[in-house]
């Protein structure tokens, strides 16, 4: 490893601090670096719990594997996943580049100067950078399934279509804009119209939303560890249990390079 130097710590955007969407914020990097570890920093209520990332890239190259959003939710430093590892970025990028993001949010507590938004990357100093168009796999970060709304006693399908060739699933996460997660059930988790769900007939035997929120801990069994192509189709049917309300439910799956 080599030693850290100056301006080579975290790497953070400029702060989104007026309550528009959608906006873009960015980070430039002062000199050569390895990308690790990425979050977003912002206040999250139980209404802004299904909002989305729409776009991450680094100098014009889009980190996203699906043409679906990422739930904002999967980049919060408090997430078990976050001490695991699997939102290391892996890249690098040269004096100069640019970082950005792109969210789609209008937030239940409004965004200003006392209430902003920003990204943070942990970084390391290196001497080798390898541009973007030649990182392979490890531009597939996300895939994102985007947001759904679910009627009361309803159901209702998240997907997203696969941008590129071997795109690696790993952990899948799901979120909601209700504070009883217990209302929403996941019912099937397809990949091409294939079955992952376990149990003979899913439908009768849901799976709780608790189970995929970002705190579960959970570190192997929430792995997809499932290889995509082009024009592939990942799929997450819930169900609202609640006789009143609609819920709006995000969800995504952090890639794996290979």
């Amino acid at each position: 490893m080599i030693q850290r130097q100056a301006q080579a710590f975290y790497l953070s955007s400029e702060l989104q601090t007026a309550n528009a969407a959608p906006f873009t914020i960015s980070a430039t990097s002062a000199l050569d670096l390895i990308l690790d570890s990425f979050y977003v920093n912002c206040t999250v209520e139980t209404p802004d719990r299904a909002a989305l990332i729409t776009a991450l890239q680094i100098s014009g190259q889009s980190l996203f594997a699906s043409d679906k959003g990422f739930p904002l939710v999967g980049f919060l430093s408090n997430n078990n996943y976050a001490i695991e590892g699997i939102n290391a970025l892996g890249l690098t990028i040269a004096t100069n580049q640019v970082f950005s993001l792109t969210c789609d949010h209008t937030f239940a507590t409004p965004l200003a100067v006392a209430n902003p938004f920003g990204f943070s990357i942990s970084t390391e100093p290196t001497n080798v950078t390898i541009s973007p168009n030649e990182s392979g796999s490890l531009l597939n970060f996300v895939y994102g399934l985007g947001r759904v709304t679910v009627p009361a006693l309803g159901e209702a399908t998240l997907e997203g279509i696969s941008l590129r060739d071997d795109v690696f699933l790993g952990r899948l996460i799901l979120d909601c804009t209700n504070a009883n997660k217990g209302l929403i059930q996941v019912t099937s988790i397809k990949v091409d119209g294939i079955e992952l769900l376990s149990a003979q007939t899913p439908s009768n035997s849901p799976t709780l939303l608790h189970q995929f929120l970002g705190d579960s801990n959970d570190k192997s069994g929430l792995q997809l560890n499932y290889t995509v192509r082009q024009n592939s189709r990942v799929s997450v049917t819930v169900k609202n249990v609640d006789a009143a309300l609609a819920i709006d439910v995000a969800g995504g799956i952090y890639c794996k390079a290979i």
